[in-house]
């Protein structure tokens, strides 16, 4: 994903069972012993365990080497994929690289799902297992820490901490996504294999709290301050520059021809009568304009407002009676959803790798017989490999 255009995208967003934990699954218990800061408050009476260093590699102030090393990685390697420019002076990857941590000295959830984050890249680009299996486990161990004091700061969010409870529910996303589906049930915004709710998903309606509660001269202050930008409308008098132009153009992936099958569609759902029918129009018509921004017309020209060109905004938007839909396993809605993993395969970022083709595979695994034939395009357009 190139965060020269999409770094406000994913913080419109922002994960127990006692079966066994699949592919990606937080552990439920952690035994706490990574050497947090001895200033950390958690909410969790183990976590008092985290002042004293317990592990050969520590330094007497209780940041680890493993923290550190994963600090470096974060701040080095990470960034700049968040970021998607490499030039010095690009404000997103000064704040990925630079600001960011600085968040997380004074707010440690943040340094915690940064740590997380970078243990799942490192992960990522490891193919031996056993060192795979090492660091995938500190990302899950990071994430459980960071989620689990996160979750009481967005019942008392206030000016000075709205900002990172902002962009540490961007990073909850991002290591959602990078742990990858929990199993074949697993539809992201909801898991078929288990009655529990998906932890991370409350953090979407809290973020969206925030955005409604504090205007962003506040919420993108000081540190926050890349994030500030102007949304407008392009105007189709103006030439016809980059700015009028379809994501796929300036980001040089592959045009869909995606009007017909969209508008034929929307015509089936609209036409259904189930319960639920109506919140899948609703979902529906909130994920064509995304379309419209992605592909544009047949000339790859977009008139729209930038908004409609972040991908992760639809999850951000979603309804949780669509969620509900997805666990009735409404054909209607997998349908959709269907839809949405095309979306997902334009977002050129490591961490959503595999998410498109998982989706559409239990989507594929749970539509009635009757309504297979509305997954021939996406399953079509997502073999066409946009990126």
């Amino acid at each position: 994903m190139n965060y020269g255009h999409n770094a406000q995208s994913v913080p419109y967003l922002v994960y127990a069972s006692s079966r066994p934990r699949g592919r990606g699954r937080p552990r439920k218990n952690w035994a706490v012993n990574s050497g947090t800061p001895e200033c950390e408050n958690t909410t969790s009476p183990s976590a008092s365990a985290t002042s004293e260093p317990t592990t050969q590699n520590s330094w007497g102030s209780g940041l680890s080497i493993e923290e550190a090393e994963l600090l470096l990685h974060f701040t080095q390697v990470t960034a700049y994929t968040l970021a998607g420019n490499a030039a010095v002076n690009d404000p997103m990857l000064r704040f990925w690289s630079y600001n960011l941590p600085r968040i997380g000295l004074a707010h440690h959830f943040v340094l915690r799902l940064a740590y997380a984050l970078a243990a799942y890249h490192i992960a990522y680009h490891d193919s031996t297992g056993s060192s795979k299996l090492k660091y995938r486990d500190m990302a899950e161990h990071h994430a459980s820490l960071g989620l689990r004091q996160l979750t009481p700061i967005l019942a008392g969010i206030d000016k000075d901490n709205c900002g990172a409870a902002y962009i540490a529910a961007t990073l909850v996303c991002y290591c959602t996504f990078a742990a990858g589906p929990a199993g074949s049930g697993d539809l992201l915004v909801c898991n078929l294999d288990t009655t529990h709710d998906t932890a991370w998903l409350p953090l979407i309606y809290g973020v969206r709290l925030i955005r409604e509660r504090f205007a962003e001269d506040v919420l993108f202050a000081g540190l926050m301050d890349p994030f500030m930008g102007t949304k407008s409308q392009a105007d189709p008098e103006t030439p016809l520059t980059d700015a009028r132009r379809a994501r796929c153009y300036r980001e040089d992936f592959k045009r869909l021809d995606w009007e017909r099958p969209l508008k034929e569609l929307r015509e089936f759902v609209a036409s259904q009568t189930f319960e639920g029918a109506e919140i899948c129009l609703r979902e529906l018509n909130g994920m064509i304009p995304i379309y419209e921004a992605t592909f544009g017309d047949k000339d790859a020209i977009f008139d729209g407002s930038s908004d409609n060109q972040f991908v992760f905004g639809w999850l951000y938007r979603l309804e949780k009676a669509f969620v509900g839909c997805l666990q009735r396993k409404d054909s209607a809605a997998l349908i959709i959803l269907a839809y949405y993993a095309v979306l997902l395969r334009t977002e050129n970022l490591w961490c959503i790798n595999g998410w498109a083709d998982h989706l559409l595979a239990t989507v594929r695994g749970l539509v009635e017989d009757d309504y297979i034939e509305w997954l021939h395009w996406p399953t079509e357009a997502l073999q066409q490999r946009l990126r």
